[in-house]
């Protein structure tokens, strides 16, 4: 390789590691969601659901669900119609969340 050529390769790989490097400072970090959860709970937002909540097994509300990070959820399951039991039904209940997580 002459050295002419040698000088724009290098050139142009030093380049496109700048470009890729700035590129990926700029560009913002997401967390990840988890669209079961967000559903259910804007569910629960509304004023004429009733919800129960667990957090790790333990009967908790809304808010404590709500200030979980999501990156720390390992997995949620939501109960609804014929899987929320009939003691629960009766008293209003239309939907149970269970979040658990990774610690």
């Amino acid at each position: 390789m002459k050295l002419p050529n040698l000088k724009l390769f290098v050139t142009a790989v030093f380049t496109l590691g700048v470009m890729t490097f700035i590129n990926a400072q700029q560009s913002e970090i997401k967390t990840e969601e988890n669209s079961l959860l967000e559903a259910a709970l804007k569910r629960s937002d509304a004023k004429s659901s009733n919800s129960l909540f667990y957090l790790n097994k333990v009967e908790t509300n809304i808010d404590a669900v709500k200030k979980v990070p999501s990156e720390n959820i390992k997995y949620v399951m939501v109960l609804t119609g014929n899987d929320v039991k009939k003691k629960f039904r009766d008293k209003g209940i239309i939907q149970i969340v269970m979040v658990t997580t990774k610690d």
